[in-house]
């Protein structure tokens, strides 16, 4: 029988993809500026989901203006 161990190799880290941070808030948009807080705030928290969510919400929200 093979002597096996687990997690002989470290974990893959995998890049972020830049565009999924991406987002310009509309100038003077309360929605936008919040939403860009946000986006803020969960970076530096080190929150990629919370960060990437309110990215896309921030781009979603533009197509209205």
């Amino acid at each position: 029988m093979s002597n096996l161990t687990r997690d002989s190799e470290p974990p893959v880290e995998l890049p972020l993809d830049g565009w999924l941070l991406e987002g310009e808030p509309a100038p003077g948009c309360g929605v936008c500026n919040a939403l860009h807080l946000q986006r803020r705030q969960a970076l530096e928290r080190n929150d990629w989901a919370a960060a990437c969510a309110a990215a896309r919400e921030i781009r979603d929200h533009g197509r209205g203006h």
